[in-house]
């Protein structure tokens, strides 16, 4: 039998061993968590064609869309071909090119995903359209889909990121992706305005999940400075006096064009405006439309932006 010191010094030496190789498998755990977590893309300009940096546009105009997968008015993108959901895309991508936008707001945008199709909707739209830069936030993950919110243009983007909401288990993980772009109207400015735009998508589920997600936004964009524009699917209205998109306005100093507006419904039969477009004090709306194209079951919004003042923006 070994003496007593020597059976310690081992069974210390095997308590190392132990613990390093505990520390190991512990990181290599953590590195396959976190391959496994929903990833960011690169805001990507993929055109060959001469792309100018500053927008010179006496407006600008910007759209929203969910673009419910791919599937258009299907009832589910499991249950349709490759070759469906591209066909769909391509009228959305017409649609988007009739807009002529500066920016496009884009939810449930997938990445490549077994649930619809095995392409990335966000590269094919770009492919297939005037808009050659793209960002890209993928909030939720798993073995069927990757997919979250994106950002197009005819202009590169600046400063581009996302954010993906604390996970709200039944319901997929959301979040907002963010980017900005230098407007100079006619050349009218000494500099350009940066103006940061977000494309965002709230849980349809919950009201409390709902406003945690708007406690999370104001947390990270509060901070930034200059003109902002916020759209996407924010599933609630403007009426009910809990409402967290008027809670998420009020926050962060947006307004939104005629919220008791009768005719600017996005979703459904029942005339629901769950797809908005807010803005802050320095911008001011000169036009604003819901397109009729059924190219999604939510319906793609459209308005033109004018300077107003800048202030402390």
């Amino acid at each position: 039998t070994a003496p007593f010191h020597l059976i310690y010094a081992h069974r210390s030496l095997t308590d190392m061993v132990t613990a390093s190789i505990r520390r190991l498998l512990v990181f290599c755990l953590l590195v396959v968590v976190m391959t496994g977590m929903p990833s960011v893309t690169q805001a990507d300009c993929t055109s060959a064609r001469e792309i100018p940096d500053v927008v010179k546009s006496p407006s600008l105009r910007v759209v929203t869309l969910n673009m419910a997968h791919g599937r258009k008015d299907g009832r589910n993108q499991m249950l349709l071909k490759g070759e469906t959901i591209r066909n769909n895309l391509l009228e959305l991508a017409q649609l988007l090119d009739r807009a002529d936008a500066d920016v496009i707001a884009l939810q449930e945008a997938d990445a490549a995903s077994a649930w619809s199709g095995k392409f990335n909707h966000v590269d094919f739209l770009v492919e297939n359209s005037m808009y050659g830069c793209s960002f890209h936030g993928v909030h939720a993950s798993n073995r069927m889909y990757d997919f979250g919110t994106a950002l197009l243009s005819k202009h590169p983007f600046q400063g581009a990121f996302a954010h993906s909401f604390v996970p709200s288990k039944p319901t997929t993980t959301k979040g907002f992706s963010v980017a900005a772009l230098d407007w100079n109207p006619e050349g009218a400015l000494p500099q350009p305005v940066k103006v940061k735009f977000v494309s965002v998508h709230l849980d349809f589920s919950r009201k409390s999940v709902r406003k945690s997600q708007v406690d999370e936004m104001v947390r990270v964009l509060s901070g930034l400075q200059g003109p902002m524009v916020v759209m996407g699917d924010f599933n609630t209205d403007w009426q009910s006096e809990d409402s967290s998109l008027k809670y998420l306005a009020g926050r962060l100093g947006l307004s939104a064009f005629d919220p008791h507006a009768q005719g600017l419904s996005t979703y459904g039969d029942k005339g629901a405006r769950l797809d908005w477009i807010l803005v802050s004090r320095a911008l001011g709306y000169s036009r604003y439309a819901v397109f009729p194209d059924v190219v999604s079951d939510h319906y793609a919004v459209a308005a033109d932006l004018v300077l107003k003042e800048l202030d402390d923006e």
